[in-house]
């Protein structure tokens, strides 16, 4: 629940499990980056690169649908200091390392886009070449090498932070009343990196983590495991795994007559809840946006949410409520965000200095703040609270996790304690 911890690290993990191989970047500097490619009098011409036609493109296509929404409003309001936003160059990088950083020479060297407004890819090879280039660059974070190039914009920040979500998790298990945990994790760094976090975490508070599998081999029966936690009497299951492992284990669970609670990095989709809603009554997801579901039973409270849903109803409408999309409306907003700050007289230079600038960036109430001082650096500890929101599915639906009598969906931690803390100001939905 984490705020810098990725929400759908499955896909990426699943992508390894399958072979598909990555690149590794080094750190590279800040390039030039000063002029304005891309820029007209009256429009503003930027390109996406995602995994639009290979492995696991339904975990990454749908970000580049979540920033045409946000571009066709910004254009119907008059576009941005007179000029109008144009996803202009759609790059399908085919979920290859070796496509990816082709279509991002592309982009930069024959197209001379502004900037990349939209990258959704389980391996973001360009990533190095973009910002020795200094453009601008906006997308959904699921890999390290985001982290320590100034010009490149993960949604909820650009580095990967396992451990800010173990006080969130440890909150939920105390409220759970939890005796008996157990953790499951593929044998890939992501996989094993984000559940070792977790029971190390939870053990460090004091809970009782009594066991865990940290090198499941992707597609093995989970019986042997589950047996293993019937034996040890677990009754809460922090999974690590994709969408298809956490269906076998939670069949698997059913089957060998367990009870347990069980928390889920992926799966908040309404359409993998209407396939499965049979076995997945009672798993809780922990989020970084505001849930959807919030619009509905807040009425009122949560505006950038609520925002979102009739734009993405008027531009976008098949993709509302799903969870990359959303992702792509934050990479939008934030570069919206820049230009508007910077105003008629543009460059790349002066866009991402500015955001860097940033200290409380919430794309419009929907993501607890995101401090742009600090959120690349992997020199520089994340300062708490850590902030997450949560749901569970009842009865078939998802349904927000709040405290009794309040619409507050964002719960925030220190580092030290599972106590909730105040939310920083600027929290959607925190004092209203």
């Amino acid at each position: 629940m984490g705020r810098r911890r990725f929400r759908r690290v499955a896909a990426v993990l699943t992508a390894l499990v399958l072979g598909i191989a990555g690149c590794s970047n080094s750190v590279t500097k800040n390039g030039s980056g000063q002029g304005a490619p891309g820029v007209s009098s009256s429009e503003i011409d930027v390109g996406s690169i995602a995994n639009v036609s290979g492995p696991l493109s339904s975990d990454f296509a749908p970000l580049v649908n979540g920033v045409e929404a946000y571009f066709s409003m910004i254009n119907s309001e008059g576009g941005v200091a007179g000029r109008k936003l144009k996803l202009a160059y759609q790059e399908d990088d085919q979920g290859s390392p070796t496509v990816d950083l082709g279509v991002t020479q592309q982009l930069v060297d024959q197209d001379h886009v502004f900037a990349v407004v939209g990258v959704a890819t389980p391996f973001f090879s360009g990533a190095s070449y973009l910002a020795q280039k200094g453009t601008p660059t906006f997308g959904y974070m699921v890999s390290t090498n985001w982290a320590n190039k100034p010009t490149l914009f993960g949604t909820n920040g650009s580095r990967l932070e396992f451990q800010t979500a173990v006080p969130g998790e440890s909150y939920l298990a105390r409220q759970l009343g939890a005796k008996s945990i157990a953790v499951v994790a593929y044998g890939v760094p992501q996989s094993a990196a984000a559940c070792q976090a977790a029971a190390t975490g939870m053990r460090a508070f004091g809970l009782n983590v009594t066991f865990s599998d940290l090198n499941l081999v992707y597609g093995a029966d989970p019986a042997p495991d589950v047996l293993q936690m019937k034996a040890r009497h677990v009754d809460m299951l922090l999974s690590c795994l994709d969408l298809d492992g956490n269906v076998a284990f939670a069949r698997a669970i059913s089957q060998n007559g367990l009870t347990l609670n069980q928390l889920w990095l992926d799966g908040y989709d309404r359409g993998t809840l209407k396939q499965y809603g049979s076995i997945m009554n009672g798993v809780y997801f922990g989020l970084q946006h505001v849930p959807f579901e919030a619009a509905s039973a807040f009425p009122g409270a949560y505006p950038g949410l609520q925002t979102y849903i009739d734009e993405m109803h008027k531009y976008q409408p098949s993709f509302t409520y799903d969870a990359i999309a959303i992702d792509g409306w934050i990479s939008a907003a934030q570069f919206v965000t820049g230009l508007k700050a910077v105003g008629r007289d543009l460059t790349q230079d002066k866009l991402v200095s500015v955001l860097n600038r940033e200290t409380a960036f919430t794309a419009g109430g929907l993501i607890p703040p995101v401090n742009w001082t600090t959120a690349h650096s992997t020199a520089v500890p994340p300062e708490p609270p850590y902030c997450g929101a949560g749901v569970r599915v009842v009865d078939g639906r998802f349904v927000p996790t709040v405290a009794p009598g309040t619409h507050e969906v964002f719960v925030c931690f220190d580092a030290t304690s599972t106590t909730p803390v105040p939310p920083l100001p600027g929290t959607p939905g925190a004092g209203d």
